[in-house]
C-alpha cells in the first residue's frame, strides 16, 4: 500500500467520491482548485491532519466540522476526495459561487 492509500485508509475515504466527479464538466480542475480552497478556508477549525509534499504539490488531509477530507494538488491538477455528504455540500457552495461570477 503507498502512501495515499494510506492516507485514504486511515480516515476511510474512497477515490471513487470525488468532487471533480460531482461537477459538470464545463468546470476546469483549476476553477474547482480556486472554489475548493475559497470554501474551505472559511471553516474556521479547518487543519491539515497529515501530508506529503513533493516538488510539484503534494497530497494532504484536512479536517473541518468532524469531516476528513483528502486533496491532491499539485501543477497539473487538483482533486478533492471526501464522504458524500461533505461532496454533495461543497458541490452546492461551488455551483453557487460560480453562478454569482457569471
Amino acid at each position: 500500500m503507498n502512501k495515499i492509500d494510506e492516507m485514504l485508509s486511515l480516515y476511510e475515504l474512497s477515490t471513487e467520491d470525488s468532487i471533480v466527479s460531482q461537477l459538470p464538466g464545463s468546470i476546469h480542475e483549476d476553477e474547482i482548485r480556486k472554489y475548493c480552497w475559497l470554501i474551505l478556508r472559511t471553516y474556521p477549525d479547518l487543519k491539515k491532519e497529515i501530508w506529503q509534499v513533493g516538488i510539484e504539490g503534494g497530497d494532504y488531509i484536512y479536517s473541518f466540522g468532524g469531516n476528513y477530507i483528502f486533496i491532491s494538488d499539485d501543477i497539473w491538477s487538483f482533486n478533492l476526495i471526501a464522504k458524500k455528504a461533505v461532496l454533495e455540500e461543497l458541490t452546492a457552495e461551488i455551483l453557487s459561487l460560480k453562478a454569482k461570477e457569471s
